[in-house]
């Protein structure tokens, strides 16, 4: 199931590369591109919502199914999307694309959990990885689709509606799992579990989530035409920029979960927030590409440790695993991620594409603060 988060990932990943596809690097109308975010994670953030009440009485299989034909529309959508496509037809290309997405991933987050309870760590670890892989294949489709440098060139259709393929091949596969019918949620509930997530220690997680997760989406969404109107790179080697990010992500992940095993945490805590902080400074000042990759690398390395030093340390306050709160969970921080790109384009129309780097150096500050803030609750709870 965890399989299923690749497509997740590719899906969530498009409108970074989509918004050079679409010529918005010709048109800097940054406010109406970051409306595509808006619609993007408004569409997995209701899809989650209704999918949470839906799993009462229906099979995940079935639902995972639904997500991934909604997957394969989606991508259908998109191949006649680019100029000279209507906006609003393209907000709701970006809206079905989320819907898909948060389909997926409540089908997913309800049958882990047996999973989850057995090796938390690795169960993150492996979906991470498969979430990571999906967008660093959308970041390659979308270089691709750049084949003669043109606005709307015929060969990102056909390679959209290549990759079309793979959700549908998908919900056929998925359709036949042997996954037994989860029945009627029981009305018992463990006070235990539902103190522990009303705790101040588990909101701030939740809070730490949200503005994590908004450092990496303003990268992951505004890269491409930054380096494009910064630097005067051409779609296609900033889009290939935009997967080493992604690639830099998801290994950097991979080397902070065996870290965080050996390493004192504040030490790592600190390396991580120096790797974040100094990657923006390089992207936001660096006049060259050289001096970008280097700013892309450390901020990829220097997010990516963020998140398993806070789960590590906030692990043992939930006793159990309840799919409907994480869902919830993943959907809110992931929708607030997408959210803060939206706000992004706005800001960027009346200030520049440069508040992109600076409010992730922003944030990576205020991560570090609350990973500090949720230690010493840790110490003073004695937990």
């Amino acid at each position: 199931m965890l399989r299923a988060f690749l497509i997740s990932g590719f899906l969530l990943a498009l409108p970074g590369g989509l918004l050079p596809l679409w010529g918005y690097y010709v048109h800097p109308e940054f406010g109406t591109a970051g409306n595509y975010f808006l619609a993007l994670g408004a569409g997995m953030a209701g899809s989650m919502a209704l999918a949470r009440k839906l799993v009462g009485w229906l099979r995940a299989d079935r639902l995972l199914t639904t997500g991934c034909f909604a997957a394969f529309v989606a991508l259908l959508m998109l191949t006649i999307a680019a100029p000279p496509a209507q906006i609003w037809y393209q907000t709701l290309c970006c809206f079905v694309t989320g819907v898909a997405a948060g389909l997926i991933n409540v089908a997913v987050l309800e049958s882990i959990g047996p999973a989850w309870e057995a090796d938390p760590a690795g169960v993150t670890l492996r979906g991470g990885i498969y979430f990571g892989a999906g967008s660093v294949a959308a970041s390659l489709l979308m270089a691709q689709c750049f084949g003669s440098e043109t606005i709307g060139d015929t060969n990102a259709m056909r390679l959209l509606a290549f990759s079309s393929l793979l959700p549908l091949a998908a919900a056929i596969a998925f359709r036949r799992l042997p996954l037994a019918a989860r029945g009627a949620v029981p009305a018992r509930t463990d006070e235990a579990a539902v103190r522990d997530r009303r705790t101040v220690l588990a909101i701030l997680f939740g809070v730490l989530l949200v503005v994590q997760f908004a450092n990496e989406w303003s990268i992951a969404g505004w890269l491409p035409v930054y380096l494009i109107d910064r630097l005067g790179m051409s779609p296609t080697g900033a889009l290939m920029l935009l997967a080493v990010y992604w690639m830099a992500l998801t290994a950097g992940r991979i080397g902070a979960s065996v870290l965080v095993k050996v390493m004192p945490h504040g030490r790592l805590l600190g390396i991580s927030a120096f790797c974040a902080l100094f990657g923006g400074v390089a992207l936001t000042f660096s006049d060259t590409r050289g001096g970008a990759l280097i700013g892309i690398l450390l901020m990829g390395a220097g997010f990516s440790a963020i998140v398993p030093l806070a789960s590590e340390r906030i692990a043992t306050r939930f006793t159990s695993y309840h799919s409907g709160y994480f869902s919830g969970l993943f959907g809110f921080t992931m929708s607030g991620g997408i959210f803060a790109a939206f706000v992004l384009g706005h800001l960027a129309g009346w200030a520049g594409l440069r508040v992109v780097p600076i409010a992730t150096m922003v944030g990576s500050c205020a991560v570090f603060g609350l990973i500090l803030v949720i230690r010493l609750g840790r110490k003073v709870s004695g937990n």
